[in-house]
């Protein structure tokens, strides 16, 4: 990543990190990153959600993803091994995803963190979730900044996989507010490990339904008001589902 500015963006990263943290039922160990912040929870060894921002200078095609799955040393009790997941079925499934961190090779090899880490059936991750993504680039692309809070439904008497015992969630959340000329929309998706459906508007729901679904308050930075604007139901003619994405080149 070249250029003067990358070193501002962090910094402006960093201190708008708090907008993005939701409140929580179950209180989690929360790390922060230089481009993500992560709710980590040690009962599960994975993060009960992963907040960051997009915005279109973070949409270059910088950096090429390198798989450096490791341990995450701000975990104080420690997090999941790679190891873990061998032979257990599952991929290492990034909540936040590699290809949001492209602009950067410090957050890039940051979201191989296992502290970022959720265990996803290949079908899911390489599949419907990678495709979802993908439109989520599209969308913060064509709009002004785009918090992305995203992460696994987790509950008591989960399966468990790997020597540190890696609940294995049923589904999958991922929640999205968008500025755009001054306007906020948001919208959610949940998503089991057997997605059967090829239109992703099948996983759209309210931004309520996944705070009901996790016990998180994901913007309690908004009024009151304006969370029941964005978060009960689903402006439609905000999201366009057939918006396609690609980089930006990296200059500067």
């Amino acid at each position: 990543m070249k250029g003067p500015w990358i070193g501002l963006l962090m910094m402006t990263t960093l201190a708008h990190a708090q907008v993005w943290i939701p409140q929580e039922e179950n209180p989690s160990d929360i790390i922060q990153h230089s481009a993500i912040t992560i709710g980590y929870i040690e009962e599960h060894e994975q993060p009960q959600w992963v907040a960051y921002a997009l915005r279109k200078e973070h949409l270059r095609d910088c950096v090429d993803r390198r798989d450096n799955f490791r341990e995450d040393p701000r975990i104080r009790s420690g997090s999941a091994l790679p190891t873990d997941y061998r032979s257990s079925g599952y991929d290492r499934g990034h909540i936040a995803p590699a290809g949001d961190m492209k602009w950067s090779k410090q957050a890039m090899d940051e979201s191989f963190f296992m502290s970022n880490i959720t265990p996803q059936s290949p079908k899911m991750n390489r599949g419907r979730w990678a495709i979802l993504e993908n439109l989520t680039r599209a969308w913060a692309k064509d709009g002004d900044e785009t918090i992305v809070v995203s992460g696994p439904v987790l509950r008591d008497n989960l399966p468990r996989i790997g020597a540190t015992g890696i609940s294995v969630p049923d589904e999958h959340f991922k929640v999205l507010l968008r500025s755009k000329r001054g306007q906020r929309s948001a919208i959610a998706f949940l998503m089991t490990q057997d997605p059967s459906a090829n239109d992703l508007q099948t996983y759209a729901v309210p931004v309520r339904m996944i705070e009901e679904r996790t016990g998180l308050d994901f913007f309690p930075h908004l009024s009151q008001r304006e969370q029941d604007r964005v978060e009960e139901k689903i402006e439609w003619s905000a999201w366009d589902f057939r918006a396609k994405f690609s980089y930006f080149p990296c200059s500067g």
